[in-house]
């Protein structure tokens, strides 16, 4: 269902495989969420946020700023989405186009792309299951990255034209969209204020407690990452040498904290983990 034009954007670039993935250190502003989700136990895992979604009113009803709005109300809102399917490596958008849809994703998952300075593409982010997708459609005109789907995708979007007429008709979804852009700048301050004021051990502690949230399976022997990571993939996130994360995995892999499956982190004690986030290494 995606169209001539996602046939297009396939074709521009080449697939991206192996780049290395920015994971939010806070989960506080999680599109897929409640707003009260930064008051949960940090490294709650969630055993629904990776199944796909069931239905598209289930899919609208996971977007934060949508929450305050009747049964009545959303069943005018539901027919502004469309349904859009992707195959692994298309895009849904390019870095710097019009900001022209957002989009929830049904089924599959996503990565947001960032050009570097040096002109490489590093993974900003992996989304799931009810997250947001393109949204500087809500406060800018063009897309500040890219999005590629990461497997066969499937999402909801809505044009900037239906979210425009949205936002007059329903004003209390202005007041939604407000308190979730002000979770994603505090999530973007926080990220910074740990990026230069942590030790690397509790860089890497944050991203696996994080990686844990959004992408986490409990299993008998621990928490399962469901997202291969490098030690390269792991150095990029928080900004170290490889040869830094390797010492510091190994570290954590002799004291008994994790291990390693099939490419795969396993976490055995994320409790030691969120400790050593909250105290800073």
């Amino acid at each position: 269902m995606g169209g001539s034009s996602t046939t297009e954007k396939s074709k521009k670039k080449p697939v991206l495989d192996g780049h290395p993935l920015h994971i939010p250190l806070t989960g506080r502003g999680h599109p897929g969420g409640s707003h009260d989700s930064a008051d949960k136990h940090p490294g709650h895992i969630s055993k629904t946020k990776t199944k796909p979604l069931q239905s598209k009113s289930g899919a609208i009803a996971l977007i934060p700023f949508f929450q305050g709005i009747s049964p009545e109300n959303m069943a005018y809102i539901e027919p502004c989405f469309q349904e859009y399917r992707f195959r692994r490596g298309q895009y849904l958008f390019w870095e710097n186009d019009p900001a022209g849809k957002i989009y929830v994703i049904k089924s599959g998952r996503v990565r947001l792309l960032k050009s570097a300075a040096s002109g490489k593409e590093m993974v900003m982010e992996v989304m799931v299951p009810g997250q947001i997708c393109g949204g500087t459609t809500l406060f800018g005109e063009f897309h500040r990255s890219g999005a590629q789907a990461v497997e066969p995708t499937a999402v909801y979007g809505m044009s900037r034209e239906s979210y425009d007429y949205l936002l007059e008709k329903y004003p209390e979804i202005a007041r939604g969209i407000i308190k979730y852009l002000g979770a994603k700048l505090m999530d973007a301050h926080d990220v910074i204020i740990s990026l230069v004021s942590s030790k690397m051990e509790s860089r890497i502690a944050a991203v696996i407690v994080r990686l844990c949230e959004n992408h986490g399976t409990a299993t008998g022997d621990g928490i399962l990452i469901n997202i291969r990571l490098t030690r390269q993939d792991i150095a990029d996130i928080v900004g170290s040498t490889v040869e830094t994360a390797i010492r510091i995995i190994s570290k954590f892999q002799k004291e008994g904290l994790l291990a390693t499956v099939k490419g795969r982190l396993l976490i055995k004690n994320l409790d030691a983990f969120v400790k050593m986030m909250k105290t800073g290494g």
